[in-house]
């Protein structure tokens, strides 16, 4: 994915993802950031935050189909596996041991 990012966009984000609040950019250097400042007087801003906003809504959406998968292949296994027998509140019998034994062996 990096191949086509520019030097100057990925120096603005190495700023950006400094750990040290002390060391990284503050919101006033970041606006007068090089990167910042080439893309905005090149492009409308109106254009810039469509921009970034049509990235972080593809992001968001991907990131909620990737969890959903994942919740929907969590909850087919544990539907299989983890039957609760306690859930109406009485005593497990013997035959439901031994019937939940053969399914998980077979």
């Amino acid at each position: 994915h990096w191949k086509d990012v520019s030097a100057l966009s990925k120096d603005f984000i190495d700023h950006l993802l400094i750990i040290d609040p002390q060391e990284r950019m503050t919101s006033a250097q970041a606006l007068k950031h090089p990167w910042i400042t080439t893309n905005a007087a090149s492009s409308s801003m109106k254009n810039l935050h469509r921009t970034i906003s049509q990235n972080l809504l593809q992001r968001a959406s991907s990131r909620a189909n990737s969890t959903k998968s994942a919740r929907s292949t969590r909850s087919t296994k544990s539907n299989k596996s983890n039957r609760s027998l306690r859930s109406d509140h009485r005593r497990v019998q013997a035959y439901e041991l031994e019937k939940l034994n053969l399914e998980a062996e077979g």
